[in-house]
């Protein structure tokens, strides 16, 4: 069958989402069992390609299945409206669905326009789904695939070692422009699966059932190796939480004498109970982490189920500084802030002279435990305003005001950032190599983040969204 693999444009224009752009890993994942299995199968990016595009694609390489990945709270129009330009192009398209926000919540994405959703992981499911409808068999019987006459669901994959590498060539013609910040071009790759945490404003953990795996040293380090890139994202959920096979694999990096760059996401506490194996990996290559501080005091931790302490957060940021690695440290506000609290937060930011930190506003994300206790509180069932950079909950300051101390806290993180000659010749570089119009875009999103003008635009300007079947429970 010809199978096209979409990941749609993004729902936001503002915050982490327009200064990465990271490959679709999860949809050449998903490509390489259909291309074992004699499919014809290309990936459409649309964060990059335009929506001309798309009417190409199905006019000329008249694909019979459509997969579409809704991994964000913000794709889900996006995939609606993508869903239903295919069906008025092709009424006879099977349209099918995945990713994360999907699998949480397939009523959103279950409209007419869509034809099945791939609950979970989708590597097996997608491939036994597409073998199925190849053979003008009944999908809804398939394991893990969502229809209107049913579902019945699937493991998750115990060995991620039997998963064959993700087809890489199908994004060969946009991989300079996969990019986090000004490191670019970027590959990204995963380590491992899941995590055992239960943070209540997070909904990885319910999606993995709290459960975690991982790859052997030696496969990964093959694959690390045989990755084109300079740069690579780990996109592992917490890097490192197992010490053993980190080493393992960064001795084998060693060995092999692989040189390479690495940009992962972790927790404080991994960092500190793991320093040995940090330094190790800073050793190969380890040059930047997202580091997930989330609180600066130890009730803000409890309040949002973080199972670690303040001063923990202060000694992993210390531990990375010393050994040259960039953290951009993440933090949550609370729509119930005051002033003496965004104050407490900017005064942090400046005595740990933290350089482009990620400030995000609490966001009863679907699929979380928050959600659950705080959707009645909700002030708009808009879906593009989920994107953790506006009020979805009433807030103590008048709207205005917020917004004016939350855009206060970005310029204060701008301010710290240096403007050396190093820094200089990474944006130079990543234009000359990647993307340049990465580079422009960034500048452009910090200077609008500086402005509370643009998140009050939102509010006036979008009109409430037709509400989906998840909110209206």
């Amino acid at each position: 069958m010809r199978v096209l693999l979409i990941q749609p444009h993004q729902g936001t224009n503002l915050g982490l989402s327009r200064v990465l752009i990271t490959e679709p890993l999860g949809l050449e994942n998903v490509a390489t069992p259909l291309l074992e299995d004699f499919h014809d199968v290309r990936i459409l990016d649309l964060r990059i390609e335009n929506l001309k595009k798309l009417s190409e694609e199905i006019c000329y390489f008249a694909p019979q299945a459509v997969g579409i990945s809704c991994s964000f709270t913000t794709d889900v129009y996006p995939t609606l409206d993508i869903a239903k330009n295919i069906k008025e192009l092709n009424p006879s398209t099977f349209v099918f669905v995945g990713g994360h926000h999907a699998s949480l919540l397939p009523s959103d994405l279950l409209q007419d326009q869509v034809d099945a959703v791939v609950i979970g992981e989708g590597e097996i499911t997608t491939n036994e789904m597409i073998n199925e409808l190849d053979r003008g068999g009944d999908v809804s019987k398939v394991k893990g695939v969502m229809t209107r006459e049913g579902f019945i669901p699937r493991e998750i994959i115990r060995n991620l070692d039997e998963m064959p590498l993700p087809a890489r060539h199908l994004t060969k013609r946009l991989r300079r422009h996969y990019h986090i910040g000004f490191d670019c071009p970027m590959a990204s790759l995963e380590t491992s699966r899941g995590c055992p945490y239960e943070c209540n404003f997070c909904s990885v953990w319910v999606f993995y059932s709290r459960k975690i795996r991982g790859k052997s040293p030696d496969k990964l380090a093959e694959e690390i190796a045989n990755v084109k890139e300079k740069y690579i994202f780990l996109t592992d959920d917490i890097a490192f939480l197992h010490k053993e096979p980190a080493i393992k694999l960064a001795l084998k990096l060693k060995e092999m004498g692989v040189k390479k760059s690495f940009t992962c996401e972790t927790r404080a506490d991994i960092v500190v109970r793991h320093k040995d194996v940090i330094e190790l990996w800073k050793e190969v290559g380890l040059d930047f982490i997202f580091l997930g501080l989330e609180k600066i005091d130890d009730d803000g931790l409890k309040s949002v189920k973080k199972h670690t302490k303040a001063s923990v957060n202060e000694k992993a940021l210390d531990l990375v500084k010393s050994l040259g690695i960039r953290p951009m440290a993440t933090f949550i506000v609370d729509p119930e802030w005051e002033e003496e609290d965004f104050e407490k937060l900017k005064n942090y930011v400046i005595k740990h002279k933290l350089s482009t930190p990620s400030f995000t506003i609490l966001t009863p994300l679907p699929g979380t435990e928050i959600y659950d206790e705080r959707k009645n509180d909700l002030v708009t069932l808009n879906y593009q305003l989920f994107d953790l950079l506006h009020v979805v909950l009433p807030t103590k300051l008048p709207l205005r005001e917020f917004y004016a101390r939350f855009a206060d806290l970005c310029h204060q993180g701008h301010k710290n950032t240096k403007l050396g000659w190093e820094f200089v010749n990474k944006v130079t570089m990543g234009m000359i190599h990647g993307n340049p119009w990465a580079a422009v875009r960034i500048f452009n999103v910090a200077r609008m983040m500086r402005n509370p003008e643009t998140y009050l635009d939102a509010h006036k300007y979008l009109e409430e969204a037709p509400s989906l079947p998840s909110l209206q429970s």
